[in-house]
């Protein structure tokens, strides 16, 4: 019974219009590997019906990848999340790098530095803008192939943390 008022008063509350006024946000997230790198993700924004306005600043300190010693990771990359209706669009800026070695001992020294990345998630699928640089070399984002797209999502999925 008192499951059925608390469902009836937020289905209420969600359609009034004064539960459309934005809320205000503000979450950091904090990780740290067994090595004592760490993995931080500050946000703060708008949140309401039906949008949202946030900005997103991952910060990597000495972040060992999967826990592995012999790997580091550097750099600060921004997001600003704006969802309007059914549409979302995430733009990123910033630059990170990882150094060491992998799983199979050959040397990683990689930069990657993305220069207003958007993705555009509306109807069929995410579309992508922008440029990246990896390792000197300018991609350019909407014509990355599903190899590159697949090497980005994982980039970006890093702020799955927050």
């Amino acid at each position: 019974m008192r499951t059925g008022l608390l469902v009836s008063a937020l289905v209420c509350a969600a359609l009034s219009t004064n539960a459309l006024a934005a809320m205000n946000l503000q979450r950091t997230t904090n990780l740290s590997d067994s090595l004592g790198g760490t993995l931080s993700v500050a946000t703060t924004g708008a949140i309401e019906l039906p949008g949202a306005d946030t900005t997103s600043t991952l910060t990597l300190t000495n972040f060992h990848p999967h826990d592995n010693a012999e790997l580091v990771a550097n750099g600060s990359v921004t997001r600003t999340h704006t969802r309007a209706n059914e549409t979302v669009t995430n733009t990123y800026n910033g630059s990170a790098s990882l150094v060491g070695t992998d799983k199979d001992g050959k040397a990683v020294n990689d930069t990657l530095t993305l220069d207003n990345i958007e993705v555009v998630r509306h109807g069929d699928g995410p579309s992508f803008s922008g440029s990246l640089v990896f390792n000197g070399k300018t991609y350019d984002a909407a014509h990355l192939d599903e190899q590159g797209k697949h090497a980005l999502r994982r980039v970006l999925r890093l702020f799955d943390f927050d």
